[in-house]
């Protein structure tokens, strides 16, 4: 995206209808090189669980199927590809999918403006922003920095089927979720799509694969005529994938247990918010800073960390992944049982995403008699 080369240089120090993972399987192929960034071509084996089976694979990040690209000798890996694999036996998967995605640094520097086989516009007349900004990948000093700054953080690689992202079609079960973002409530919002997520990289050298839910997530940022790049929610859920993730994202200090992640964008003092005074004050800093210096004085909050995501393949900018604060962030934290947890959020009005309402207005109103009334002061703190 034409505001990609600024968020890398920002890194620098200072269809599938139903889940890929569908069924209990026995094994899966293994891939003779570990997904990463990479910087010249390579030759890649594809090895089996089972020697009776053969392996199918696809390159467009859609699951393997028996229709699929037989594999028959090794592949010459020479361009940022989504490599998934499957083993079948007359016709039926018989293994669960190997992902992995392989980002080449050149592809990334020459992201075009039209990639072959997503859509020229994404919401109504709204045109889609692909490309990497020229101005800045063409001059080799920053070009170079760039490349330095892809380096610097963990890369989020997202991998689905095209359609799950694009297609233009309104249907719950087959739209895409970044056509239709749910700006109504009939329009998207709460689409769900199976993925496979990847974490890699960066100075703490993450190397996570993972199938979840996928699905938009946020508020006015989803309005494209305001933002044209979204947030994303990935839930653990045993349809997709495992119930829950364990994988120490933030360290191994911290709580490693999840069942929701944010991948957050900016919209606020972006480089992309459709005002033109907020593009002149962009910041990346302020929230997650915030956020840190809260946890760091000894009260709770969601922690996060940056990451470059890749979407098949495709960069998408500089994003926050974060903790959602939810019934199950307070068990986690907090322990107990998570229905004992009412989360409370506000939108266009106040509402109770899970519990409800009762000990919240309980809490405001203690509230507004603390001040004269000190059993009220003492039953707050």
């Amino acid at each position: 995206m034409k505001h990609g080369a600024r968020e890398c240089l920002r890194a620098l120090p200072a269809v599938c209808l139903l889940a890929c993972h569908d069924l209990p399987m026995l094994g899966q192929p293994r891939f003779g090189r570990e997904h990463g960034i990479v910087r010249s071509k390579f030759m890649m084996r594809i090895s089996t669980s089972d020697p009776q089976a053969e392996v199918r694979y696809t390159t467009d990040g859609s699951c393997p199927t028996a229709t699929s690209t037989l594999y028959t000798s090794m592949l010459s890996i020479q361009n940022t590809l989504i490599l998934r694999a499957a083993e079948f036996k007359d016709g039926v998967r018989t293994s669960d999918i190997t992902t992995a995605s392989y980002i080449f640094t050149d592809d990334v520097l020459c992201q075009p403006e039209n990639p072959e086989g997503y859509p020229s516009t994404w919401t109504g007349t709204m045109p889609a922003d692909y490309e990497m900004d020229p101005d800045l990948t063409g001059d080799k000093k920053l070009a170079n920095r760039i490349v330095q700054g892809l380096y610097s953080l963990p890369v989020l690689s997202i991998v689905t089927d095209r359609g799950n992202l694009f297609n233009k079609t309104k249907d719950e079960i087959t739209g895409g979720i970044y056509i239709y973002t749910g700006t109504s409530e009939s329009n998207g919002r709460g689409w769900e799509r199976p993925a496979s997520v990847e974490l890699f990289g960066g100075p703490q050298d993450h190397n996570l694969t993972v199938d979840c839910s996928l699905k938009l997530h946020g508020g006015q940022g989803r309005v494209p005529e305001k933002n044209p790049k979204h947030s994303f929610r990935l839930t653990f859920k045993s349809d997709y994938g495992p119930s829950k993730l364990e994988y120490p994202i933030y360290g191994e200090h911290y709580i490693e247990t999840f069942n929701c992640l944010i991948v957050r964008t900016f919209y606020n003092y972006s480089w992309v918010h459709s005002d033109a005074t907020q593009r002149e004050r962009a910041q990346y800093t302020r929230d997650l800073w915030a956020r840190s210096m809260q946890q760091r004085m000894g009260h709770p909050s969601s922690a996060g960390t940056y990451v470059h995501l890749f979407l098949n393949g495709l960069y998408w900018g500089l994003y926050n992944l974060s903790e959602r604060i939810d019934e199950n962030y307070g068990k986690y934290h907090f322990g107990g049982k998570k229905e004992s947890y009412d989360v409370i959020k506000r939108e266009d009005y106040l509402e109770a995403a899970e519990g409800n309402l009762t000990r919240w207005r309980e809490m405001v109103a203690l509230s507004a008699r603390a001040a004269s009334d000190n059993r009220a002061y003492q039953m707050l703190i």
